[in-house]
């Protein structure tokens, strides 16, 4: 017999059913390729009769006994070879469900086996277990059952066959997310290695399988040394029936369910699944003997079990039910989370698409192509259908005003003329009808229509930046404005407002004025006095944790002062806080005068910065005050001390109780009127200076014909900010343009524009999820120290 092309291949086997089992076939024997066995395993009978092989099988067959091979292993064999110079494996006779329900029966037993590689388990295990070696752990056979011993089944899909606890289940839904014997499950000692290094499990090289194997193999290669097309032809089959250029691959939803859900939110999503998906999700449990109501089904499973339970559904099915326990907070996303995969990140298809989780539900996120503005582009060409007259006439009509020849050009120019949240506003809300297929053609939850945040919804869908949507100021300007405005009509005049009205707005004003100046200085003092480098959160404010850590910071910073009304902590009296300025000041200037003591290790550079001279790590003590230029350290000692002399002077400490008790004339509304310009000109030097969490976000990007890029960045009080690329510190892990970020303009660490750079992490179960993450073994001879900001010096 001689080797087949794949046109050969794809000639005579050309029908449809034929290779749609062909592909499911061998996805199966893939999946069983990649598995772990012990020593003893053996095949059952079930497993290998349900094997049928073709006449060049069954020859191929009868030598592999001639050469000793066990039957059970023999056939084994070829159907894990599958085809050499033609197939092993006759695929119509092969009964592919009785060969499913046998591997499975060997997946449940815990007979072939594989690594559970989802959330905390095995990376916590590593941790506690396993010790890095050359960039890696390798661990014997023996040492592998034991490192997996009492965990779950592994979680795995190929086309429409999921691995699990429950064996090897049916998936509505056809995807590919292989087994790994080499997981990525820990991180080095090195805080500057981002890296999370493999370990490498192994499976039994004597039993009876695997020894045989090789002779297998030489038995086939002795008629050719290579075989026929094959892995072309497969791989053409994978393509056309996966369609891997599209951009929904949905494959990402595993790792997502995986990662970035906790075991009560996956606990949710069961629940769901089983009452809102007309019973797709109890068929699958009741073939498996399991019955009742949902919360009693879902109170005892575990992770791996709900994976494998959640992936036999469809995508659609998933995405509607994650996006449905988002909306109604069953599932609590913060306004700025953006949920990922953190240990067991992945990219499918041309598109590199991966799954993410935000505030609107789940998105299909390419990571190698902005894709957003050609999904708007379908989206309505979706909804306005070019080849019908009524509808190129309506969408005409809608584009009246855009000057151009044709109606293609029209939506050319009007796409690239208006933002999408304009195009949204005015194409999908034009008509009922548009909506609905909005809704269907990005699989949005039902209901989404109806919700206020539907549009913003569909920018998220598709893949658009998020819109700074969230000023931190805003109530604060808005108050301060209706105060200003009350104050010059005089509260208690004819033509004024009542003391009443005045005094419940002055209340509201000062709750929101704490709030503000609160939220500055902890984030002053985090962002000044914290070991950014070491932290496992690299210049990322996790306001819950850091709040209480900066009181705690501007406390002993207070202590050496004789003022005893300096108190930090649940509740900070107006007077504490126009002072904390002043405090930061003071210290900083006290660390300053000995930051020798804050010289940063030798160990505790990145390796790279000795190796080359292209990028520079500027942080070379652990206080990054300290690593600022010698006038940003003046410029910003001067504005801290200024916004502190700015509130104080005018003593708006006071001025609560002054505005809200007693009678008022027009001499004290004087005294109200320069209090509140006071406050105003403090709170414009705090947010001109970068000391208060102001967002920004990308409005635009520009290359050259030499490949420097200027990313220009606005933030919500209308600031701007541009970030030039390349540059000498892109290696600091800081945050550039790709998400909303703080600048602090006053934090100079190389002129003209490198500035500390920062993100808000918000608490949520997804960051408790993975606080302490990730986990780092201390190097040998290295003292341990605290990954928070340092404390002021006694």
């Amino acid at each position: 017999m001689e080797q087949m092309s794949k046109d050969d291949l794809a000639a005579k086997y050309s029908d449809a059913e034929f290779r749609s089992k062909l592909f499911r076939l061998t996805s199966m024997g893939e999946l069983v390729g990649a598995c772990l066995i012990a020593n003893n395993f053996r095949p059952s009978k079930d497993f290998y009769e349900a094997i049928r092989l073709t006449p060049y099988g069954e020859e191929k067959l009868q030598q592999f006994l001639r050469k000793k091979i066990p039957y059970q292993e023999a056939r084994l064999s070829c159907f894990l070879e599958f085809s050499w110079l033609d197939l092993l494996v006759d695929v119509l006779a092969t009964d592919d469900a009785a060969l499913q329900q046998a591997i499975g029966e060997h997946i449940k037993k815990g007979e072939i086996s594989y690594p559970f590689i989802f959330g905390r388990e095995l990376y916590d295990r590593a941790f506690d277990k396993l010790t890095l070696k050359d960039d890696g752990a390798h661990l014997t056979l023996s040492e592998t059952l034991e490192f997996l011993d009492g965990t779950p089944q592994g979680v795995f899909q190929g086309h429409n066959m999921v691995t699990g606890p429950y064996g090897l289940l049916t998936s509505q839904q056809i995807r590919f997310y292989s087994p790994e014997r080499h997981p990525s499950l820990m991180h080095c000692s090195d805080v500057n290695c981002g890296r999370i290094h493999e370990v490498h499990l192994t499976t039994s090289q004597t039993a009876l399988i695997n020894k045989h194997r090789s002779e297998a193999t030489k038995v086939l290669r002795r008629e050719s040394e290579t075989p026929s097309a094959w892995g072309s032809f497969l791989a053409d089959i994978f393509s056309r029936t996966v369609n891997t250029a599209r951009d929904d691959i949905g494959d990402g939803l595993i790792s997502l369910l995986g990662d970035a859900l906790t075991v009560e939110e996956l606990r949710k999503c069961v629940e769901w699944l089983l009452d809102g998906t007309s019973g797709r999700l109890r068929n699958v449990l009741q073939e498996l003997g399991i019955r009742g109501k949902a919360q009693d089904i879902s109170r005892h499973l575990n992770r791996a079990e709900m994976m494998q339970l959640c992936l036999t559904l469809s995508d659609r099915d998933v995405i509607n039910c994650i996006d449905a326990l988002v909306h109604v907070g069953d599932i609590q996303v913060p306004s700025e989370e953006v949920r990922t995969p953190i240990v067991n990140e992945a990219a499918f298809g041309k598109f590199r698409v991966s799954a993410e989780l935000g505030p609107h539900g789940v998105r299909l996120h390419s990571r190698t192509m902005n894709v957003a503005p050609l999904r708007l582009r379908h989206l309505i060409e979706s909804m306005y259908r070019l080849d019908y007259v009524e509808d190129r006439e309506e969408l005409d009509w809608q584009l009246r005003n855009e000057d151009a020849d044709s109606l293609e050009a029209k939506l050319d120019k009007y796409l690239q003329n208006r933002s999408p949240r304009d195009v949204l506003e005015a194409l999908v809300l034009a008509r009922k009808s548009n909506a609905v297929t909005a809704c269907e053609v990005l699989r949005l939850r039902d209901g989404a229509a109806e919700d206020p945040e539907f549009i913003s919804t569909i920018l998220w869908k598709l893949g658009f930046a998020s819109v700074l949507n969230q000023d931190p100021h805003r109530k604060f300007w808005k108050l301060h404005e209706e105060m200003e405005r009350m104050v010059r009509g005089v509260p208690g005049s004819p033509l004024g407002p009542t003391l009443e009205e005045f005094r419940g707005a002055a209340a509201n004003y000062f709750v929101e004025l704490e709030t503000i100046l609160d939220d500055s200085i902890c984030f002053t003092v985090w962002s000044l006095t914290s070991d950014h480098v070491a932290s496992k959160r690299p210049f990322t404010y996790r306001v819950d944790e850091e709040l209480a850590r900066s009181h705690e910071w501007l406390q002993r910073a207070a202590s050496r002062s004789s003022d005893n009304l300096l108190e930090y902590g649940d509740r900070v009296s107006l007077y504490a806080l126009c002072r904390g300025y002043q405090s930061i000041a003071a210290e900083l200037i006290r660390v300053a005068n000995r930051r020798m003591e804050f010289i940063r290790p030798v160990d505790e550079f990145p390796q790279w910065a000795g190796q080359q001279n292209l990028q520079k790590f500027p942080f070379a003590h652990t206080i990054p005050f300290l690593d600022l230029t010698d006038n940003a350290r003046e410029t910003l000692i001067k504005r801290l001390q200024e916004i502190s002399r700015s509130l104080v002077s005018e003593e708006v400490y006071s001025a609560r109780n002054d505005w809200l008790h007693g009678r008022r004339n027009v001499t004290s509304f004087e005294k109200v009127r320069s209090s509140l310009q006071a406050i105003r000109t403090a709170v414009q030097l705090v947010e001109d200076s970068g000391f208060a969490r102001i967002p920004y976000a990308v409005l635009d990007r520009t290359t050259d014909g030499y490949g420097r890029r200027v990313a220009t960045l606005e933030s919500t009080r209308g600031f701007r900010f541009s970030l030039l690329y390349p540059t000498r510190f892109d290696w600091l892990d800081m945050p550039g343009d790709g998400r909303a970020v703080h600048i602090m303009n006053a934090a100079v660490f190389s002129p003209p524009n490198h500035v500390l750079r920062f993100v808000s992490e918000m608490s949520s179960p997804y960051t408790e999820m993975w606080s302490d993450y990730p986990k780092r073994k201390p190097r040998s001879q290295r003292a341990i120290k605290a990954m928070g900001m340092a404390a002021p010096e006694e």
